[in-house]
């Protein structure tokens, strides 16, 4: 590699900025943010979420908030977030096509926002209720196509990279953000057999599932490396497994036991919160460990 001249600026390695801690937690954020408007417009949609401004307006504005960090990141030019979904708003004027397709999303999420007015069975509401749903399930996969493009090919066949892994994970981490919200505005415990409870279970269940390929296929590139001898990967990949059961248990198995406790009163709104959490810090731990076999296996 050439040595730059002396006085000469290094330009950042988009490796170290791609999988950052503080890149981690934006992306898990707005990712997590797509999925709860997923949910809520699937919800609005069906015609089986309660009436109520406020209980339209809650979960849509916290998604906001999670959806608009990566945004406001690039807008205030911190260095992990150079770029929002791929466009540069001070070097070019028009967004990328996977930043057009994110910023399509405010249009149904204003539109929502607009007709919750106390019932949610006119038609309009649920369009904008599917539309809303429909523009963040678009928003991930473009999102996912951009980062594998980003990867070197072993890593972007098995990383959180794929419009299907990252799509259940953001549901998974978006339906607990939802839970949270509707637990803060009122105490209602759902039954052991609620649909939307099983529902989540099933989708904890799948991403377990989807979470255990990319591992196994992380493991196989991490033996390989060792047994090259290229990059001293044996000592890692001997721990790789407990980083493994440990960011699952985080990220799946806890909310998951959370969700099946069938917690009651005060109670609903401290699970749910437990839950979120510990999804949210699973999936941060899951990026960083992604980025870190980035840095191994970039180059060779």
């Amino acid at each position: 590699m050439a040595q730059p001249d002396d006085g000469a600026t290094v330009a950042p390695d988009p490796r170290g900025q791609l999988f950052s801690l503080p890149a981690a937690v934006i992306q898990t954020a707005t990712a997590a943010g797509y999925g709860l408007w997923m949910v809520l417009g699937t919800a609005v949609a069906l015609g089986s979420y309660p009436d109520g401004r406020g209980d339209v307006l809650v979960p849509l504005s916290f998604g906001l908030v999670l959806v608009s960090l990566g945004l406001v990141a690039t807008c205030l030019r911190l260095p992990f977030a150079r770029e929002w979904h791929g466009w540069d708003p001070f070097r070019r004027m028009l967004p990328t096509t996977e930043g057009m397709v994110a910023m399509a999303n405010y249009l149904p999420m204003l539109a929502l926002g607009g007709l919750a007015r106390g019932e949610n069975d006119f038609w309009a509401t649920r369009l904008a209720g599917a539309a809303l749903m429909l523009c963040s399930l678009a928003t991930l996969i473009f999102t996912a196509r951009g980062t594998a493009r980003e990867m070197p090919q072993p890593l972007a066949s098995v990383a959180n990279a794929q419009p299907l892994g990252r799509a259940v994970s953001a549901v998974f981490a978006g339906g607990l953000w939802f839970w949270l919200c509707v637990a803060l505005q009122n105490e209602t415990t759902l039954g052991p057999l609620n649909p939307w409870r099983l529902s989540m279970l099933a989708l904890g269940l799948v991403l377990g599932v989807i979470e255990g390929m990319r591992w196994r296929a992380l493991r196989l590139l991490a033996a390989e490396r060792a047994f090259d001898g290229a990059t001293g990967m044996g000592r890692e990949g001997g721990t790789l497994l407990a980083w493994c059961f440990g960011i699952a248990v985080l990220s799946v198995g806890l909310p998951c036991v959370l969700l099946v406790s069938h917690p009651v009163g005060p109670l609903v709104s401290v699970a749910a919160g437990m839950a979120a959490l510990s999804c949210v810090i699973g999936q941060c731990l899951e990026q960083r460990l992604y980025g870190r076999a980035w840095v191994q296996f970039a180059g060779h």
